[in-house]
């Protein structure tokens, strides 16, 4: 995760500033994938998908299995390599394609 955080920063994607907590909370309702219906997808990465796998990672639970890469395709540039090249590094680990 600090990887992929790491390279949002130096892709120039992380989110200047935190959602607001009714927008957070939104998301988390939200039934539409990644809840681009509430936040820009750079959000939903930093504030809600980082902090949930964490969390998983702390209790050394597995990661679900997952495939955000296709998405994050769709919703940033390609210029943004290193964020997508650490996205599909963790759905690789998620998915059991680690090697």
């Amino acid at each position: 995760m600090i990887q992929l955080e790491t390279g949002m920063y130096q892709d120039g994607i992380w989110p200047n500033e935190e959602p607001a907590e009714h927008d957070l909370k939104n998301a988390m309702e939200s039934a539409v994938p990644f809840a681009v219906d509430c936040l820009a997808f750079e959000s939903w990465l930093a504030f809600i998908f980082i902090p949930k796998m964490r969390v998983l990672l702390t209790h050394e639970q597995p990661l679900p299995p997952m495939q955000i890469t296709p998405a994050a395709e769709i919703y940033l540039s390609s210029a943004n390599q290193r964020t997508l090249s650490q996205l599909q590094r963790i759905d690789n680990i998620a998915n059991g394609n680690i090697g």
